[in-house]
């Protein structure tokens, strides 16, 4: 029996790993992948998994390796349903003004919502719509993933969370128009960091409508260290109180130069650094 098994594994197997291996796919990412998402070996590889490889890697002009990597996320792919699911949803995409180049970039990097059951899809997008997004905007279909990916008592929990801060629906619109991943954030997440903000660094809650993407950066490894660094600074006057988010924005190659390198004598990289290990 063993060799029966091993003889049906080297004509079944072995010719499905050995066109990956073709394909650039490395030993060590192919195993990872395939422990966690075996589904592929189950397709047929000349009926199912080159043809649906090639269709996927010339619809989006990706390469092989980010073929693999959308496989990843989403095994339909590499399977010959893959394209009957995926036409009507890209093609609706289409219809409204969505532009190819977007199109593409979301289904290597998000390829699950494309999945969606053309009906609900459809719904959903009209709800993208509705909020007043673009379809020209990348935004727009970044939009779409986050009202995929949450059901509709998740959306009105987070909701209500931004409301208890005193927030409209206007400014909630505002907000989420501006970073549409603010509601892919946890309800303590959203809780700590708005509490953070408003009761810590003195923000109005209204300041963060207009400045969304703060929310998206790391409490402990970011918003923490940073506005430590500057309270010090502040409280020697070397500098004026911020109006503006500007040093959670910048990158940490900036915040070090403009924020930390003229200041050596006051050890801030030390201070730093303990937040950050916080």
């Amino acid at each position: 029996m063993p060799k029966l098994l091993l003889s049906k594994a080297e004509k079944t197997l072995l010719p499905k790993f050995q066109f990956f291996y073709s394909r650039g796919i490395p030993r060590s990412d192919l195993s990872v992948v395939l422990s966690s998402n075996p589904t592929v070996l189950r397709y047929n590889l000349d009926n199912s998994i080159i043809p649906s490889f090639n269709s996927f890697k010339n619809f989006t002009c990706c390469d092989d390796s980010e073929v693999f990597l959308a496989y990843k996320n989403c095994s339909l792919i590499l399977s010959n349903r893959f394209q009957s699911v995926f036409a009507p949803n890209a093609a609706l995409l289409r219809e409204i003004g969505v532009p190819d180049s977007n199109i593409m970039t979301e289904l290597v990097g998000h390829p699950r919502i494309f999945i969606l059951n053309h009906d609900k899809f459809r719904r959903t997008v009209e709800e993208v719509e509705k909020l007043g997004f673009n379809p020209l905007k990348g935004n727009f279909l970044t939009a779409l993933q986050v009202l995929v990916q949450i059901s509709k008592s998740t959306w009105e929990r987070k909701l209500n969370v931004f409301k208890e801060w005193g927030w409209s629906d206007e400014d909630f619109v505002i907000a989420f128009e501006k970073f549409p991943r603010c509601m892919m954030l946890s309800e303590h997440s959203i809780i700590k960091k708005m509490n953070f903000f408003v009761n810590t660094m003195d923000w109005k809650s209204s300041f963060v409508v207009h400045r969304p993407i703060v929310l998206g950066f790391s409490l402990g490894k970011r918003i923490i260290p940073r506005y430590s660094v500057l309270q010090v600074l502040l409280s020697k006057g070397f500098i004026k109180k911020p109006t503006s988010a500007f040093f959670l924005i910048i990158s940490e190659k900036d915040f070090l130069a403009r924020f930390m390198a003229p200041y050596e004598d006051l050890h801030l990289l030390k201070l730093y650094k303990e937040k950050m290990s916080l």
